[in-house]
């Protein structure tokens, strides 16, 4: 494993934690999700502190919470020329951003959260469950976004991972969760495309 991978691997900081957690319930390339059913979206929600009575989720409630999680992955995108000229493969990337932010407006409006007045103003949720979850994420993004470390959570760029990983590098410029595999496959895309085109 390259140093990259296996700072690839380290958990988001702070609030971001919760946010990489959540958009990681699922793996593509696996096959499994912990949010798939009622079961596993009340078992989710009790580990990370937001408890649901036992049977008070329901199939509309892993709906919004499955519309939530992939409205952040697309949040989370990064074009693909990130940093670098490439109008043509940027739209992707921007179109999926634009989405998640839509999404996620939406369902802020119905979020209990609240401005906290102290020695120092902040945001925080105010309910419990599914609600109080989703409002925690809204949070911390907002937290990530004003000290700048929300640009630095990413989805691989893999259409086949998707996985969502902090960026550790110094500049900021990685594309895929671990460059041992995914990117090596991407590499090895690239190089057999160019060989198909050296032949035609």
């Amino acid at each position: 494993m390259t140093t990259e991978d296996a700072d690839a691997r380290r958990p988001a900081p702070g609030r971001l934690r919760l946010v990489q957690d959540f958009c990681n319930s699922v793996d593509f390339e696996g096959g499994w999700d912990d949010l798939a059913d009622p079961g596993g979206l009340t078992t989710w929600l009790a580990a990370k502190g937001h408890a649901v009575r036992e049977g008070g989720l329901g199939p509309d409630d892993v709906g919004r919470a499955l519309r939530f999680r992939e409205a952040l992955r697309d949040l989370l995108s990064v074009p693909a020329h990130h940093g670098r000229p490439g109008p043509q493969d940027e739209s992707p990337g921007l179109d999926r951003r634009e989405r998640g932010r839509r999404v996620l407006a939406e369902a802020a409006a119905d979020l209990p959260l609240a401005v906290v007045v102290g020695e120092r103003f902040t945001i925080a949720p105010t309910g419990t469950g599914l609600s109080g979850a989703l409002a925690a994420i809204l949070v911390a993004l907002a937290f990530g976004d004003a000290d700048r470390t929300l640009s630095r959570l990413k989805v691989c760029q893999a259409d086949s991972c998707r996985w969502v990983f902090y960026d550790q590098s110094r500049n900021g410029s990685s594309r895929w969760c671990t460059m041992q595999l995914c990117g090596a496959r991407n590499k090895n895309r690239v190089y057999r495309r160019r060989q198909r085109e050296a032949v035609e």
